[in-house]
């Protein structure tokens, strides 16, 4: 039985919120506090790492926005005794994490920046890779993705009072009734998640191409606009019919990502309440061959006791579909993490079923008539097809609105890291809401202390949120 569940889960629960935020501070009090970003971080640790004198005798390439070493394998064992005596950390990599072409290899950090925190050392250390030779291998191997990734969040900001006035009269004009939570004003709530996923892809998707940033022509005020791997995206640049809009269907806009100008065949989808736990590979998104991994659910949505409910709407909807076109059945949803996607599969169910995805582009709040496709009918579609397929992701799952929240999060943050995790609101009571938004933006300043180059130098570190 987990510390999660039965008689632990309750007495967890009873102990007061401080005293789990006081553990994780006690685990956490010697990470410095650092203005930088982590790429410039990154950077510090390389310099660090040629200046000492173990390191001095190798050359850091850099792959982007990684510094690499390559290192014989006869020489590995005495070059890490001897930069861990001289105040390195060193984290072996995971294989979800290794190159292809490496035979293991560490990330490598200062202990005077990363205090006890492998997962920091993981976000900006030096990669040292083991290779035959120690020489960086001529050819790529061909395990790897040679196409470029791209990154895609759909964000909005439903504290933006000309937003609310907008939803406030578009819903004025609906005929009919709304599935219950679809304009629930959790949705819409910003912890200022997005702030920490980027962070968080920086720190341990440095492979990453480009990233967009889908929203309702809503602009983070601490992101910074002129960095050339980033780009926000108006709504009205990606629909195809602007009558359509506003909307504020998180599945109508769904609908229109693959019309993103100068998208990458190739693209996680991500939602802002998603997270980047530990360093991670191309390949626990796609196969060799460039097709994307789907991470199905445990949870069936074609269970007689659970088909009425509003989130499965979308899946029976998905459903149908795929038994009208390819003969062929589902029933697990999947896991709320970043989907891995082909842009040209979202296209051919667009071309494909006209009618069926312009009725979910229609629909300005959640309806009966939806359909969900980056997030669940593309890994079917596309599987049917030949062209993606099941993988393994290790991710938590954590419902904001739990009793257990403060323990939930404070195991998350003590124990070992997942490769993702999603940190979920479907409903909040209105007076949970400050307390909620004060104890995830507490986590995440812990489990992401150094900002990213996305963010401008004057809006590094957020003020906490006054707790009620």
């Amino acid at each position: 039985m987990s510390l999660e569940s039965g008689w632990k889960g309750r007495v967890g629960a009873m102990i007061p919120p401080g005293y789990w935020r006081r553990a994780v501070e006690i685990m956490d009090n010697k990470t410095p506090a650092s203005a930088s970003s982590i790429a410039d971080l990154r950077r510090l640790q390389a310099e660090a790492f040629e200046s000492s004198s173990p390191g001095s005798a190798y050359r850091v390439q850099w792959q982007g926005d990684l510094a690499l070493v390559y290192v014989d394998s006869r020489e590995a064992p005495k070059l890490c005794s001897e930069l861990r005596a001289r105040g390195f950390s060193l984290v072996p990599m995971a294989e979800d994490a290794l190159d292809p072409g490496a035979m293991f290899g560490w990330s490598c950090a200062t202990k005077s920046q990363t205090g006890r925190r492998g997962d920091l050392v993981e976000a900006i250390g030096v990669r040292l890779l083991v290779v035959p030779g120690g020489k960086a291998p001529a050819l790529s191997s061909v395990l790897e993705v040679s196409e470029p990734i791209d990154l895609v969040y759909t964000w909005v900001d439903g504290a933006d009072e000309a937003w609310q006035r907008r939803r406030s009269e578009t819903q004025a004009k609906i005929t009919g009734h709304l599935l219950p939570t679809a304009d629930d004003p959790a949705r819409y709530t910003s912890h200022d998640e997005l702030r920490y996923s980027l962070r968080s892809a920086e720190a341990f998707l440095p492979w990453v191409n480009h990233i967009y940033v889908v929203t309702a022509g809503q602009r983070p005020g601490w992101l910074n606009e002129a960095h050339p791997k980033i780009s926000l995206i108006d709504h009205e640049e990606i629909f195809e019919d602007r009558d359509m809009l506003p909307t504020f269907n998180s599945h109508a806009i769904e609908s229109q990502l693959h019309r993103i100008p100068d998208l990458a065949e190739r693209f996680l989808y991500v939602n802002d309440d998603v997270f980047f736990g530990r360093l991670l590979g191309q390949h626990v998104f796609y196969t060799p061959t460039g097709y994307p991994k789907f991470a199905l659910s445990d949870g069936r949505f074609d269970l007689e006791e659970t088909q009425n409910l509003p989130v499965n709407v979308a899946a029976l909807n998905n459903n149908r579909l795929l038994q009208a076109t390819f003969g062929k059945s589902a029933a697990h949803k999947f896991k709320h993490v970043a989907h891995a996607q082909l842009r040209t599969t979202l296209s051919t169910i667009a071309q494909k079923h006209p009618e069926e995805t312009r009725r979910t582009a229609r629909a300005r709040f959640r309806s009966e008539s939806d359909l969900s496709i980056p997030s669940s009918l593309a890994h079917y579609y596309g599987c049917a097809m030949g062209v993606a397929f099941p993988g393994e992701i290790d991710y938590r799952y954590i419902d904001l609105s739990s009793e257990q929240v403060h323990l939930k999060l404070s195991r998350l943050f003590l124990q070992k890291r997942p490769q993702m995790f999603c940190l979920n609101e479907v409903s909040t009571r209105r007076h949970e809401r400050v307390d909620r938004t004060f104890t995830v933006q507490d986590f995440l300043r812990h489990v992401f202390p150094w900002p990213s180059s996305f963010e401008t130098s004057e809006n590094h570190m957020p003020p906490a949120v006054p707790h009620g």
